[in-house]
């Protein structure tokens, strides 16, 4: 908890002295402003927000075909789990408890099975994200300067797909368990040989998928802020960033802070070195702040709605 808080302090001391002690307000706040104002620029901003349900379809096809070996889940009702997993996320780091809204959508025999399971779908959006976020260090770090980095991301990113597609390793950790609660446990380790190749593959195409809607989302906004960098210019520092947010802990109730340190830091590095002015800055940030508002705040205001409908006793979730 102490390194968490370390982590938005810094945050917070970053957009600070980032944005407030070393720039123009008045100027920045009028930028602001002219962006809203310009037509093109809401209506990019408009267009982000429709892709928003998108996202989430993306996220419930995936999340459908991860439980797929304990229960066959209509889209509808998949959907629907998606919104209370965001609400439900919001109150643990690093959005970890998005399960606990969706389990209870599920028949209750299937839950903790596919609370299991639900992990190798995230896992699958974090082998993206940091994949394409390792990649990004390709164009901010010099090759023959920092091998040793590069190296180091080729070997997680590696040994993370290497994982990832033989997932079924996990039960013969249950070997570790106690004798007197291994028969009560291995039925649930048992769940994670249940994916084929093709099954795991399908998973990862869907996190990819996902991400590029996410992420398209993102320049979109940045567009509408009026920042001068075409889509390559501005995916490598999205993909950093996304690939820093999930590595480093954090509150989400406190994301907006570790986010905005984040976008500053690595934004303002790329600005740069593609030499643009870092004045730039607070226009990302207000990019980042306005997304997550869109694929965050929303969704979970919208989960409240259908979490008041669930009933957490029951053997199934009525349509």
């Amino acid at each position: 908890m102490a390194i968490k808080i370390i982590i938005v302090l810094a945050g917070c001391w970053v957009i600070y002295v980032k944005l407030i002690k070393n720039q123009d307000i008045t100027e920045m706040w009028n930028s602001m402003k002219l962006s809203f104002s310009s037509p093109k620029n809401v209506f990019l901003m408009v267009l982000a927000l429709l892709l928003m349900p998108v996202n989430m379809a993306f996220e419930a096809i995936k999340w459908q075909k991860s439980v797929l070996p304990v229960e066959k889940v209509p889209f509808k009702k998949a959907f629907v789990a998606i919104f209370t997993g965001v609400t439900t996320g919001m109150l643990f780091p690093n959005r970890t408890g998005d399960f606990l809204g969706r389990i209870f959508i599920l028949e209750s025999g299937n839950r903790i099975k596919a609370a299991m399971l639900t992990f190798v779908g995230n896992i699958a959006q974090m082998l993206v994200t940091v994949t394409l976020g390792a990649l990004s260090c390709f164009f901010f770090l010099k090759w023959s300067a920092y091998w040793y980095i590069m190296l180091i991301l080729l070997i997680i990113t590696t040994l993370g797909f290497l994982f990832y597609f033989n997932i079924h390793v996990v039960i013969y950790f249950k070997k570790l368990i106690p004798i007197k609660w291994r028969p009560r446990i291995e039925k649930y380790i048992d769940i994670f040989d249940s994916y084929t190749t093709k099954d795991l593959a399908r998973i990862l195409f869907l996190a990819f998928a996902k991400y590029v809607v996410y992420s398209f989302q993102f320049v979109l906004l940045i567009w509408a802020f009026d920042v001068p960098l075409g889509y390559v210019n501005t995916m490598i520092p999205i993909m950093m960033t996304y690939m820093l947010m999930t590595v480093i802990p954090f509150l989400t109730i406190m994301e907006i802070a570790v986010r905005g340190g984040v976008c500053i830091s690595v934004f303002d590095t790329w600005l740069t070195i593609v030499g643009i002015n870092t004045s730039f800055s607070l226009m990302v940030v207000s990019a980042s702040t306005i997304l997550w508002l869109y694929n965050l705040a929303i969704p979970a205001v919208i989960g409240l709605f259908y979490i008041r409908k669930l009933k957490f006793m029951r053997r199934s979730y009525e349509h």
